[in-house]
C-alpha cells in the first residue's frame, strides 16, 4: 500500500449545466479540503459530454465556465493537475480497452443508464450513454487512483471501475490499482427543495427545488425558505419521515462543519421559520463567495494555460499506464 502522500485523488466533472449546491457539497468540497494530501487529479469530461448531441460554441464555453468554477471552489492548480480530457488522447484509447472488459448486463444495470432511458424509446438511446462508464473507468485507471471522492449517485460507476480493474488483473496479469471510493458523511446526497425524494440535479434547468451556484442571492434565499418541510414544526434529522428537513439539516451542516446533532440541540422548540433563515443565510455567504472568485477565474488566456500545462503533465503518467495495459494485452 502506498504512504499517504504518495496516495492518487481523481475526480471529473461534465460540463453539462450549471453546477448544484449539490455537486459543491457532494463532491466538489471534499476534493478541495484533501487536495493537498493527495497527488491530486481533476478534469473536465468534455468526451462524456457528447454522448448525446451538442452545440459545439456552447460546450467550448461551458468548459470554461467549468474550469472557473472550480478554482472558484478551491481547486488549487499548484496543487492538483488540472486538464481537459480530450487533450489526453489516452482516455478514448484506454476507455476503448476497458470496453471490451465489461458485459452488456452491468452496463444495463447502471442507474444513470436506466433513468435517463426511461422516457426514451428504444431508437431514442444513444450507444454513447450506454457505454460511457466503460471510458469513465479509464478516466480513473490511466491515473493509478486510490481514491475518488463523489456523492451517492456515482458510487455505482466507481464500484464498477474496482471490478473492471480486477477482472483485466486476474485475465492479463496485475495491471491497475483498485480504486476506493470516497463519501462525505454529511451531505454526499443534497436533495431537491421541492421534492426531497430526489437529487438536486443540474440538468433540471430552471427549477425552484435546485438551488445552482451562479443563482441570484435574492434567488437562492427565497428557494430555500420555500424548502418543503413538513407540519411537524420540530427540527429533528429523520430521513424516511422528514426528508425536506432532513435534507435542509444536511444542506447546513455541510455547509457550516456543524454536527447534526448540535443543529437539532440549538434549534430545539424553534420554528421552521429561524431554521430555514440560518440555513438561507449559510448558503448565500458560500455561494456569494463562489460567485466572487468565479469572476476572477473567467480570463480565457489564464484557463487556457492552466489546462495545457495540466495535460502535459496528464499526459506523461496515463501514457505510461496505457503502455502497460497495451503490452499486458499483447498489443506492444
Amino acid at each position: 500500500m502506498k504512504n499517504n502522500e504518495q496516495k492518487v485523488m481523481l475526480t471529473g466533472v461534465r460540463p453539462s449545466g450549471n453546477l448544484t449546491l449539490g455537486n459543491y457539497l457532494g463532491a466538489i468540497k471534499n476534493f478541495v479540503t484533501r487536495q493537498s494530501q493527495y497527488k491530486s487529479y481533476i478534469f473536465v469530461a468534455d468526451l462524456h459530454a457528447i454522448t448525446s448531441p451538442r452545440d459545439p460554441v456552447e460546450l467550448r464555453n461551458a468548459v470554461n465556465d467549468c474550469i472557473a468554477m472550480y478554482l472558484a471552489c478551491g481547486v488549487d492548480p499548484e496543487q492538483t493537475i488540472v486538464f481537459r480530457q480530450s487533450d489526453v488522447l489516452e482516455h478514448g484509447i484506454m476507455g476503448f480497452i476497458m470496453t471490451f472488459q465489461t458485459h452488456m448486463g452491468e452496463l444495463s444495470r447502471m442507474t444513470q443508464f436506466k433513468l435517463k432511458s426511461q422516457n426514451m424509446g428504444k431508437n431514442g438511446i444513444d450507444t454513447g450513454l450506454f457505454v460511457y462508464p466503460p471510458l469513465m473507468s479509464a478516466d480513473i485507471l490511466l491515473y493509478n487512483t486510490d481514491i475518488v471522492p463523489v456523492g451517492l449517485d456515482q458510487q455505482q460507476h466507481v464500484e464498477l471501475t474496482r471490478d473492471l480493474a480486477q477482472r483485466f488483473n486476474k485475465r492479463y496479469g496485475n495491471t491497475f490499482n483498485e480504486p476506493d471510493v470516497y463519501i462525505a458523511p454529511v451531505g454526499n446526497k443534497i436533495l431537491n427543495l421541492q421534492n426531497p425524494t430526489e437529487k438536486m440535479n443540474k440538468s433540471d434547468g430552471p427549477n425552484p427545488g435546485t438551488v445552482f451556484l451562479m443563482d441570484d442571492l435574492k434567488l437562492v434565499r427565497k428557494k430555500i425558505m420555500s424548502a418543503v418541510t413538513d407540519s411537524e414544526s420540530v427540527v429533528r434529522f429523520d430521513e424516511e419521515n422528514k426528508p425536506g428537513i432532513s435534507n435542509l439539516i444536511s444542506i447546513l451542516a455541510a455547509t457550516t462543519g456543524e454536527s447534526i446533532e448540535s443543529i437539532e440541540k440549538r434549534f430545539s422548540g424553534r420554528g421552521y421559520g429561524d431554521f430555514k433563515r440560518e440555513v438561507a443565510d449559510a448558503v448565500c455567504d458560500l455561494i456569494g463567495n463562489i460567485q466572487s472568485k468565479y469572476q476572477q477565474f473567467k480570463n480565457p488566456d489564464v484557463l487556457n494555460k492552466i489546462l495545457e500545462n495540466g495535460a502535459e503533465r496528464a499526459r506523461v503518467v496515463a501514457s505510461d499506464t496505457l503502455n502497460r495495459a497495451k503490452f499486458a494485452l499483447g498489443l506492444k
